[in-house]
């Protein structure tokens, strides 16, 4: 079993980031850019099983049925990705150093999240001409990450030097949909929507 906790800041986005943390947009602010990286996962869990079964039986029939058999299991649960809120226009007139943020005027957090409203879509708002949004990165997290697979193996023994396996791989057992980064861009029809 292995537990992960974690916090990681940066002020720039880079290409192999899970999340959408987002690039700097004012270059004379670069206050408005640090917060969390889009690598930012606070909670990781991965647990990891293999359990072989002993022969159950001094029966050379009976120990050949039983024997060889193992369980693996493979659990990971995780804090989702962050993603930062932007905005389909630019208010600021200028040619920003990357993709411009709204103006964050309320609690981005939905009184109850859900796949067509992940975030209150109503906290934002498209900067006054002639601005840059007051909006920094990272406003937001993605769903959860849950999955639990699983595999069932038969080790048979051919001869003394020679051994073969019958196996079997069952992904995703518990059969939780795991899903993407919400619409994060405003004035975009699927904005606040999974």
């Amino acid at each position: 079993a292995h537990y992960t906790f974690s916090k990681f800041l940066d002020d720039a986005a880079s290409a192999t980031e899970f999340g959408d943390p987002g690039s700097y947009m004012d270059a004379y602010n670069r206050r408005l850019d640090k917060g969390l990286s889009g690598s930012d996962i606070p909670h990781r869990g991965v647990i990891t099983l293999l359990y072989s079964a002993p022969a159950l039986s001094k029966s050379r029939v009976l120990r050949a049925a039983t024997g060889g058999w193992q369980l693996g299991l493979l659990t990971i649960l995780q804090s989702g990705a962050p993603f930062t809120v932007f905005d389909s226009v630019n208010q600021s007139n200028s040619f920003s150093a990357g993709p411009m943020r709204p103006d964050r005027i309320a609690d981005t957090a939905a009184a109850s999240p859900s796949l067509s409203r992940w975030f209150n879509t109503a906290a934002f708002r498209s900067a006054a001409p002639f601005t840059f949004g007051n909006s920094s990165r990272s406003v937001g997290r993605g769903p959860a990450w849950k999955n639990v697979d699983l595999t069932l193996a038969r080790n048979f023994k051919v001869t003394e030097r020679l051994h073969t396996e019958l196996r079997g791989e069952f992904f995703n057992v518990i059969n939780h949909a795991n899903f993407d980064l919400p619409g994060h861009t405003l004035g975009n029809a699927d904005f606040g929507v999974i």
